[in-house]
């Protein structure tokens, strides 16, 4: 009973009433009598067949309804799903809903429903992650986002929950990792760039993304086979000195952010050694001596 209360509560400001003995023949009216009755196999039946059809699919109200019954049926049916069909036809809706739905007759009734899915797929996006699913944790983030953004959540906010998120999947990645391989160092590689692209001063994803490019060019001069013919070997070379240049402006980026001050001292030491550039290397090692004395 209360279940009824509260869905009649959520529908009455935007519903006819409909009788119980006396339902109009169309699917609309259909839809609308089997929520009120809870019975949402059938509503969604029926609202299926009038987002179809061309007198119903441009009233804001199927969306709203629509949005309502696939959320219920989410709840019911799939709500342990990763990647629930019904909740996607759920964000679908809301989408529609927004873009059609100029008077805004329907959206603050549906803006808990809204944030209500929303939080699900941020916490799926989560669970994911830890099933080592990167792709559909993705998904589920932008559907997250996605919807957030209709709600009209402070931008920085998504910004910041964005980066979070990305640095989870690195942090994925590479756990446990004592080394990480080509595949992880793609993948890390374009995590972290993708948070710069937000936010060019992180300071984190600056030295982690310097890092990989030295890293990589260090396993180079750890593997070479100096008997290899000579122009193989220039070519190695200018490929590791390619690899320290990329990751010397990242390293500078977190030196000048104070970010771990005695590991970026370590590793623009490093990196301009491994550029043969002495002088800059022997500032940064003075430097870093006087750090830790």
């Amino acid at each position: 009973m209360k279940r009824l209360i509260y869905i009649l509560s959520l529908l009455v400001a935007v519903s006819t009433t409909v009788n119980a003995q006396f339902v109009q023949n169309n699917s609309m009216s259909k839809a609308e009598f089997y929520i009120q009755k809870a019975e949402f196999d059938s509503a969604q039946k029926y609202i299926d067949i009038a987002a179809t059809q061309e007198e119903f699919a441009k009233e804001a109200k199927v969306w709203f309804y629509r949005s309502f019954i696939y959320k219920e049926q989410y709840k019911t049916k799939e709500k342990q799903e990763l990647n629930s069909a019904l909740r996607n036809e759920c964000a679908i809706s809301v989408h529609k809903l927004y873009k059609i739905d100029t008077a805004s007759t329907y959206l603050v009734q549906v803006e808990p429903l809204v944030k209500y899915i929303a939080s699900t797929y941020y916490n799926d996006a989560a669970r994911a992650i830890n099933n080592e699913n990167y792709q559909l944790a993705n998904n589920n983030f932008a559907q997250y986002k996605d919807l957030q953004a209709l709600i009209n959540v402070d931008g920085a906010t998504l910004k910041n929950h964005e980066i979070q998120f990305k640095f989870a999947i690195a942090t994925a990645i590479s756990k446990g990792q004592d080394k990480i391989d080509s595949t992880q160092r793609k993948q890390l590689t374009t995590i972290y760039k993708e948070i710069l692209a937000i936010d060019k001063n992180n300071s984190s994803a600056n030295y982690n993304l310097s890092l990989l490019y030295y890293n990589e060019g260090v396993d180079i001069v750890n593997n070479m086979d100096y008997d290899m013919e000579f122009e193989s070997l220039i070519a190695t070379q200018e490929k590791i000195a390619d690899l320290f240049k990329a990751a010397l402006p990242f390293m500078l980026k977190a030196y000048e952010s104070d970010y771990r001050k005695e590991d970026t001292l370590e590793g623009l030491k490093n990196i301009y050694y491994g550029l043969n550039d002495t002088e800059k290397s022997n500032y940064y090692k003075q430097e870093l001596e006087s750090l830790q004395k």
